[in-house]
C-alpha cells in the first residue's frame, strides 16, 4: 500500500510539499539487517531515546485544565466537576498517550543538505558508519508495495516548556519533538500496530520486540551509499563486498568529510 497521502479527514501530518533530498545515517549492523530483510526498520516510541517522544507539552496540560475549568464554571454539564475531576480527566488523556507510544512505530530519515558531523557520531560512527541517500520521491515509490498503512511526515521541533502543540488528534504528538533535537532535520515514516484490545499489544510474542521491519524496494530507495570519513579500507571493501552479494547495485562512496 503507498504511504498515505494526507487528506483534510485523515490524520494530521506536515506531509513534504516538494521532492527533495533525504540521507540516514546507519551502522553496519542495521545496514545489514536493511539488505538481508529488504525491510526497515520501524522503531516503537517509547524504546526511544527522548522521553518527550509521543506526548503533549507542558502549556498543553494547562490549556487543557483551563479548558474543563471554564466549562465547570459555566454549569453546561448536568454532573459539576470538580478539581479533582478535572485534573483526573487531564490525567487519563495523557495516560492514553503513553498507551499508544508502545504501538507508534517509527523510521527516521534527514533532510540531506550537507553531511552532519553531528549525526555520523550519534547514529553511526565516524570510523564504521554508513549514510544512505534517498528522496521523498523514491521513499515513496519504495514503499508502494508494502501492505500497512504508513504516513510521511516532516517534524516540527518546539520548546515543551513554553510553546504550545496543535491538540486535539493523537497524531500530534507522534509529528513533534523537542527543540533540542532540531539539528537532525527529521523525516518520519509512521506505522501504528493494531492493537489485539483496547489499547494493548504483546510484543514479548514477536521475534523482534523493538518494533516492526516493513518490506522496501531498496533498488528504488537508495542512490548511493556514503561510507564514514575515517572509516578505515577494509571497512570500504566490506560494504562493497556486502552489497554485491546481495546484488545491490549502488555507488558507493567515502564521505565529503573524508580527507581522501
Amino acid at each position: 500500500m503507498p504511504i498515505i497521502e494526507f487528506l483534510e479527514q485523515s490524520a494530521p501530518v506536515f506531509f513534504p510539499k516538494s521532492d527533495y533530498k533525504i540521507v540516514k545515517y546507519l551502522d553496519l549492523t542495521k545496514f545489514m539487517s536493511l539488505i538481508q530483510n529488504n525491510s526497515l526498520f520501524f522503531c516503537r516510541l517509547d524504546k526511544l531515546e527522548d522521553k518527550f517522544e509521543g506526548t503533549t507539552s507542558r502549556p498543553n496540560r494547562e490549556a487543557r485544565i483551563n479548558y474543563l475549568q471554564n466549562i465547570a464554571k459555566s454549569n453546561y454539564l448536568d454532573i459539576p466537576l470538580s478539581d479533582e475531576d478535572i485534573l483526573s480527566k487531564v490525567d487519563d488523556n495523557y495516560e492514553l498517550e503513553r498507551s499508544l507510544k508502545p504501538l507508534t512505530c517509527v523510521n527516521c530519515w534527514n533532510k540531506n543538505v550537507n553531511e552532519s558531523a553531528a549525526l555520523w557520531k550519534i547514529y553511526s560512527s565516524f570510523t564504521n558508519g554508513i549514510m544512505l541517500k534517498s528522496s521523498i520521491k523514491k521513499l515513496k515509490k519504495s514503499l508502494e508495495s508494502t501492505v500497512e498503512e504508513i504516513q510521511l511526515s516532516e517534524i516540527k521541533y518546539l520548546n515543551y516548556s513554553i510553546d504550545m502543540m496543535p491538540d486535539g488528534n493523537t497524531n500530534y504528538p507522534v509529528i513533534h519533538k523537542h527543540v533540542c533535537y532540531s539539528y537532525e532535520e527529521e523525516i518520519r515514516l509512521i506505522f501504528m500496530k493494531n492493537p489485539e484490545f483496547g489499547f494493548f499489544y504483546d510484543w514479548n510474542k514477536e521475534k523482534i520486540q523493538e518494533g516492526q521491519n516493513l518490506k522496501v524496494d531498496l533498488d528504488i530507495m537508495i542512490d548511493e551509499i556514503i561510507i564514514s570519513p575515517y572509516a578505515p579500507n577494509w571497512f570500504f571493501e566490506l560494504v562493497k563486498d556486502i552489497s554485491y552479494n546481495y546484488k545491490l547495485d549502488k555507488p558507493i562512496k567515502k564521505s565529503e568529510l573524508s580527507f581522501e
